[in-house]
This record gives structure tokens, C-alpha cells and sequence, in this order.
């Protein structure tokens, strides 16, 4: 079974090579020799890349060199997207030359438009790489009903899918640290998605959280892919080793002034999955336990990683305030900003689910290219404010 799940990816990926290859310079007719000799060993090596970058995050391979060349291989996919998009441009003007029997235009048309996509599609990855760097914290205010005068101007810093590992290490975490406390937040929200891989292999990544300061704690719920690497425990632990209090399907409460704010965190669906099944009871998701002792008598945050877990009865039954998710990254690469509206309820930002305030952050981190394109990275500060 796990050759089997190791030949499809393979046969994808080399099925698309050849796709690339023949429309990029065989249908143009180029004649060197070495040009066609050159773009097979640049397709080949690329696509070694690529599998040399997923066996470094899962720990199959660990070095220096293995990491340089998966994260060359990680920024290949996103490269490879556009062209894709460009050849399937460039197939339907050549289809349309041919259905208007201009049929001697179409090689002419492939030598002219081949070096216009390639050229767009390097520029607009190299873009990405640079926005993708481009961390910056945005702002929001969130009305909530009932809020009391104490919590009036109260500021949430929500912060997701940082990623960290396999391109990205301990100076992205780093860099949140310091945008995040730069905002002067009352209390730090994580929301999921810290890290690619397992506690050995980047444990020490996620080291700088712990100078987060904010004066009512950090407080955190897991995300998809907390999972993916078989170490959900593991990182939890390691949470609670910098300073960041994890709410597996529990809530914690905010005291000021004699009023209270409600924090309930439910763990990723993921959890509860049969092939992350996890032993702990608390890493499987139970969105019942987490609302137990929510009242609907106080101000009450949800956190949870995806924000599909809104559309769940049980959110807008319990009066949640406010949820807080991440997970969607906005969509990263335009143009999945489209499609991953798709499988979500929200994208992006502040929005309403089956009724109930949402505010989704694009996250400060990349999975799987280290690119951005038109998604710029954040990390978001809530301002609460009473109703009028």
C-alpha cells in the first residue's frame, strides 16, 4: 500500500512534466538539440525536488542540503501552477487558430507565446517569494453585544498557520513574536498550524513564541496539521513549554474589572480521523465539550483552526460572540483565492456563519510553496468595542 500511495504522486507529476515539456518545446518546434536535452534534465531534476522536499518534512531525509533543495523543489509547484495556466491559455487561442483554419499561425503563435509564459510565471513566483516575506499586522474592530465597559477597546492578536519547518524556521516565529507584541495585545489567540513536521525535527523553530507578551496569556487550539506529522501530543507539550496554554475542547476565562470574557477552543477535526486517532481524548474534537460551560451569559471567542466548524449548530445555539479560525490562508496563490471559498465558508476577514460573527486570518506563514501571490501574510488585531 505505501508503493501505491508513493506511484500516483510519481506518475502526476511525470504525466505533467511531459505535459510541460511538449508544449513548451515541442510544440514550438525548437530545433537544438541541447535545448530539448536541457528542459528534460531541468523537468527531471525539479521533480526530484519536489519529492526530496516532502521526504525532508517527513523526516525521511535530514540535512542542510536536503532542505535547500526541497525548498527549490517546494517553489518549483508553485512555478509549474502558472505555466500550467499559461499552456492551457495558450491551447485555446492555438484550438481557436485551428477552428478558423489558420493552422500555419499555430507554431508561430507557440515561438511567441512560449517565452511570454515562462517569463510571466518566473516573475510572478519570484513576486511571491518576496510578499510572502512581507509580514504585517492588520486591524480590525469587532462590535460585540453585551460587551462590557471593561472590555471596551480590548485587543485580540490572532495569529495562524505559521508552517515552520520545512522552509521556513525559527526567525519567521520570530518575526510574529515581534509584530505581535509591537501591537500591544491584551491576549494572543493561536489558532493552529504552527509547524510541518515533528517535535524533533523542529521543536526548537517554534522557540521564539515564547516572548510573547501580552498581559491575560496565550492561548492556542490545534490545527490540521498538528496531526499530518503523527505528533499532535508532542507539540501540545511543547506549547505548554513556552508559555502557551492549549484549550483542547475547553474554555478559560478572562477577568477585568469584574466583568469576564469566555475563551472556548475545540481541537481540529483532524484529530478524530481514523488515521490520526489520537490517544489523548482532548485532541479529537468535541466542539460539545468545548461549549459545555459556555452560558450564552457572557462575552464568548471561539477558536477553532478551521471555520467551517461555524456552520456547526451547536456554534450559533451556544451564542458565540466571535469565532476565530485560520486554516484557508486566504488561498495563498491567486488564483485559489477563487476556489478555496470552495470548501469554506469564509476566505478571508471579518464575515457572518449561519449567523455567527467569524473572522478568518490569512495566517503568517506558507504551506508548500514559500510563496504569496496577491495574499499577503498577517497577523490580525482585533479590537472588541461594545454595541452602541
Amino acid at each position: 500500500m505505501p508503493s501505491l500511495f508513493l506511484l500516483v504522486p510519481v506518475l502526476v507529476l511525470a504525466l505533467f512534466s511531459v505535459l510541460l515539456y511538449r508544449r513548451l518545446v515541442r510544440a514550438p518546434r525548437y530545433r537544438p538539440r541541447w535545448l530539448h536535452l536541457g528542459a528534460a534534465g531541468l523537468l527531471l531534476g525539479l521533480g526530484i525536488a519536489v519529492f526530496v522536499g516532502f521526504a525532508y518534512q517527513n523526516a525521511s531525509l535530514d540535512s542542510a542540503v536536503a532542505r535547500l533543495v526541497g525548498v527549490i523543489g517546494m517553489t518549483w509547484l508553485a512555478t509549474a501552477f502558472y505555466l500550467l495556466i499559461g499552456i492551457l491559455l495558450g491551447t485555446l487561442v492555438a484550438l481557436g487558430l485551428r477552428l478558423a483554419r489558420r493552422s500555419d499561425l499555430v507554431t508561430r503563435w507557440h515561438r511567441r507565446s512560449v517565452p511570454v509564459i515562462v517569463t510571466l510565471s518566473l516573475v510572478i513566483t519570484g513576486y511571491g517569494l518576496i510578499e510572502a516575506r512581507q509580514l504585517r499586522v492588520t486591524e480590525q474592530a469587532v462590535t460585540i453585544p453585551g460587551l462590557a465597559a471593561a472590555f471596551d477597546g480590548y485587543r485580540v492578536a490572532v495569529v495562524s498557520d505559521l508552517h515552520v519547518g520545512p522552509t521556513r524556521g525559527a526567525d519567521l516565529s520570530a518575526g510574529v513574536v515581534e509584530l505581535t507584541n509591537g501591537a500591544d495585545p491584551d491576549v494572543v489567540l493561536v489558532v493552529g498550524d504552527l509547524t510541518d513536521g515533528t517535535t524533533d525535527q523542529f521543536g526548537e523553530a517554534l522557540a521564539p513564541l515564547d516572548g510573547f507578551d501580552a498581559p491575560d496569556g496565550v492561548f492556542a487550539v490545534t490545527g490540521n496539521h498538528e496531526y499530518y506529522a503523527g505528533d499532535a501530543a508532542g507539540w501540545v507539550e511543547r506549547w505548554r513549554d513556552i508559555g502557551i496554554t492549549p484549550l483542547l475542547n475547553e474554555a478559560s476565562t478572562i477577568h477585568r474589572g469584574g466583568a469576564t470574557l469566555r475563551l472556548a477552543g475545540v481541537s481540529d477535526t483532524t484529530g478524530s480521523a481514523e488515521e490520526f486517532d489520537a490517544d489523548d481524548p482532548g485532541l479529537r474534537a468535541d466542539l460539545a465539550g468545548a461549549l459545555a460551560d459556555v452560558t450564552g451569559n457572557e462575552p464568548t471567542i471561539l477558536l477553532a483552526h478551521q471555520p467551517g466548524v461555524g456552520t456547526d449548530p451547536a456554534v450559533a445555539a451556544a451564542g458565540i460572540d466571535l469565532m476565530v479560525s485560520g486554516h484557508t490562508h486566504g488561498g495563498q496563490i491567486w488564483p485559489f483565492t477563487l476556489l478555496v471559498g470552495l470548501a469554506n465558508p469564509t476566505t478571508a476577514g471579518l464575515d457572518t456563519i449561519e449567523g455567527t460573527t467569524a473572522y478568518t486570518t490569512r495566517g503568517a506563514g506558507t504551506w508548500g510553496p514559500p510563496v504569496r501571490f496577491l495574499v499577503p501574510p498577517e497577523i490580525s488585531l482585533l479590537t472588541l468595542t461594545r454595541d452602541a
